[in-house]
């Protein structure tokens, strides 16, 4: 087994840190400072910086007096979606990037859960047929966009695609930061009418591709629904590539 190497001591401290708190429970006291210190064969200075890393990770509460100590704990998704949406903004990333990087993995999502063929996964997509059915002819952008939310939730908790539900949130998390304004004042309009015509069609392809189990069928029918959902955001025709 070969020994991993590490550029300083606080690096090694806090990767065998980390291992301390991931095979523990989240909020169970981990120790003192001077236990761990001890424990892990380090200085003071090299506990504590350790400690700030993992802070900084979300992987760790540190409480002071008394009573404190180290604790385990785990990242939630607003913490991470702040961290890389800051990063991101550093980078200056454009909006085609962020139109095509979600709607790549909005593909990917869709064709994975027509492959579950599952009873559950077939009345998901029946649950939402009704409710895109339900919505009436003046629907506001602000009810479509509720709706493809639920729909988002409920689809990636199904799939159990995690990595792709995180990367999707982050993407568009960031895009709701970097272009909070949504055009919803086109509501009410024969644009807005034509959008809602379009989505409807979609949505429903998008649908029935996942109750048949038609994969071939859900990644056509999501490029669809992201061409019409860019078309309505952007107010152009920028298209997914195939």
């Amino acid at each position: 087994m070969m020994i991993p190497r590490f550029k300083s001591a606080i690096d090694g401290a806090a990767a065998r840190l980390r291992e301390i708190v991931l095979a523990r429970d989240p909020g169970v006291f981990l120790g003192s400072e001077e236990s761990l210190q001890a424990a892990l064969g380090v200085s003071r200075a090299t506990i504590r910086q350790a400690a700030r890393l993992l802070e900084r990770e979300g992987l760790l509460r540190v409480r002071r007096g008394i009573n404190g100590g180290y604790f385990g704990a785990r990242p939630d998704i607003e913490t991470i979606e702040k961290a890389v949406g800051t990063y991101l903004e550093l980078l200056n990333v454009e909006a085609d990037d962020l139109i095509r990087m979600a709607s790549v993995l909005w593909v990917e999502a869709i064709r994975k859960a027509a492959s579950v063929r599952s009873p559950a996964m077939r009345g998901l997509a029946e649950q939402f047929r009704q409710r895109v059915l339900a919505l009436p002819i003046d629907t506001s952008f602000h009810d479509v966009a509720e709706l493809e939310q639920d729909f988002r939730t409920a689809l990636f908790n199904l799939i159990g695609s995690r990595y792709i539900e995180l990367i999707f949130q982050i993407n568009m998390a960031f895009a709701h930061r970097r272009f909070p304004t949504v055009p919803a004042d086109r509501d009410g309009t024969p644009e807005h009418a034509a959008f809602l015509g379009d989505w409807r069609n979609a949505k429903l392809m998008e649908l029935a591709a996942i109750a048949d189990g038609d994969q071939e069928l859900g990644g056509i029918a999501a490029r669809h629904l992201r061409n019409v959902w860019h078309r309505r955001i952007w107010g152009d025709d920028r298209q997914v590539a195939a």
